[in-house]
């Protein structure tokens, strides 16, 4: 029996297939060919089949179908969300994502988070090798250990910032959103993008 997530990953292909393909690659300067459009999420690469929208995900050298439900919603929602002809400009000021007027109410994703931060601690080094993987150092920003701007897709960075616990504060992190976002992304879909980068940065530094 299919879970719900996989469900909403198959009504999400078939929402992706009602759009002009070839002007969503071309909007977002993507390649693409006859059978694919190609896209690169958290410096990793995938690649969307055109005729089943099935997301794919290169692994050593081939590719085999992603059903992670974070990465697939995140990038038809990238690719879909915003109805403009060109693609919308970035404003380059950062923002929390509580900061967006429209949002609504907040998913509570302080447990999700937390617990990444409590093993990033004392982790600061490799935590600055892996931002590096994915993105650039930044110079510290608000007082952050760690600060750096990471391209989640090649034409939208976000800003990651962790801070090292002490005595009376526990670490945190800190993912910080450019303000026109919502022009990018449903407000929904930005956690799942967060979710995906700290993911990726424990994963790089596990691989240390």
């Amino acid at each position: 029996m299919s879970s719900n997530y996989d469900r909403q990953v198959d009504i999400g292909r078939t929402y992706f297939l009602q759009y002009d393909q070839e002007k969503l690659a071309k909007k977002y300067h993507l390649q693409f060919d006859e059978r694919y459009i190609y896209i690169t999420y958290l410096s990793q690469q995938y690649r969307i089949d055109r005729k089943t929208a099935a997301i794919e995900k290169e692994e050593n050298g081939s590719f085999v179908e992603c059903r992670i439900y974070t990465v697939v919603m995140t990038i038809y929602d990238m690719l879909c969300h915003n109805k403009d002809s060109a693609m919308p400009l970035l404003t380059q000021q950062w923002t929390p994502v509580g900061g967006f007027a429209a949002a609504g109410a907040n998913p509570d994703a302080n447990l999700f988070v937390q617990k990444f931060a409590d093993k990033f601690s004392g982790h600061v080094t490799k935590l600055t090798d892996a931002c590096e993987k994915l993105g650039e150092i930044c110079p510290r920003l608000a007082g952050a250990d760690v600060t750096a701007r990471i391209d989640a897709f090649p034409f939208f960075p976000v800003l990651f910032q962790f801070w090292e616990g002490d005595e009376e504060f526990p670490p945190q992190i800190r993912v910080l959103w450019d303000k026109n976002t919502m022009q990018y992304l449903h407000f929904e879909t930005t956690y799942y993008l967060q979710g995906d980068l700290i993911e990726r940065l424990q994963s790089i530094m596990e691989e240390m």
